[in-house]
């Protein structure tokens, strides 16, 4: 991890992609103090589709819980 001014932050930004390939993270220090840490951004994320979707993929759809609900709590007595 290198550690650099603020001062050299401002002179790097043209080139903060490239210093961030190589190093992988940076340690920003203001007065001799560490503030803040540089890191790259990693790949995307994939977008997550709907439940709907995922439900028609599988072929199957969720039991309904409510029967299930109710004779438990008639047991319970509530």
């Amino acid at each position: 991890m290198r550690t650099v001014s603020v001062r050299e932050l401002r002179n790097e930004i043209p080139h903060l992609r490239e210093t961030l390939d190589a190093e992988q993270e940076l340690l920003l220090v203001s007065n001799g103090e560490a503030i803040a840490r540089i890191l790259p951004v990693g790949p995307a994320l994939p977008k997550l589709r709907s439940l709907a979707h995922l439900r028609k993929r599988v072929g199957k759809t969720l039991p309904d819980s409510t029967d299930d609900i109710r004779d438990d709590r008639d047991r319970r007595g509530t």
